[in-house]
């Protein structure tokens, strides 16, 4: 996040820091484990309107070979059960976006920082 965020001129030791202090909920949060090693984390939070994926995280090394396809797929199919939308955002320049679009999600808004994407079944 801290190379996206200082390219677009944000980047806020202080305020990231507090930002991610204030939703960082260990009680959302599962590791993600491929034979018995941890090789990354997912934090969903949900409220009654709707289902945050507020962070997904994979060690490089396990990244484009499906397994975050498959975690998000999972949570859609646990949003759809409950007839809720799923929200992201993300830092603009994040890579991710070609996977989110590709798994149906659709810009919601953005700002200068960020963009928020929503997917509905």
């Amino acid at each position: 996040m801290k190379p996206l965020l200082t390219d677009l001129g944000a980047w806020d030791e202080a305020e990231t820091r507090s930002k991610f202090a204030s939703y960082f909920d260990t009680r959302q949060i599962k590791v993600v484990q491929v034979d018995g090693e941890d090789i990354g984390w997912v934090q969903v939070s949900e409220t009654d309107s709707d289902v945050n994926l507020d962070q997904i995280h994979l060690m490089p090394a396990f990244q484009r070979n499906g397994i975050g396809s498959s975690i998000i797929l999972d949570i859609m199919r646990a949003t759809e059960a409950k007839r809720k939308p799923l929200l992201l955002s993300m830092v603009r320049g994040n890579k991710a976006i070609k996977l989110y679009k590709r798994l149906g999600f659709k810009l919601d808004s953005s700002d200068a920082t960020r963009i928020h994407m929503r997917w509905d079944a």
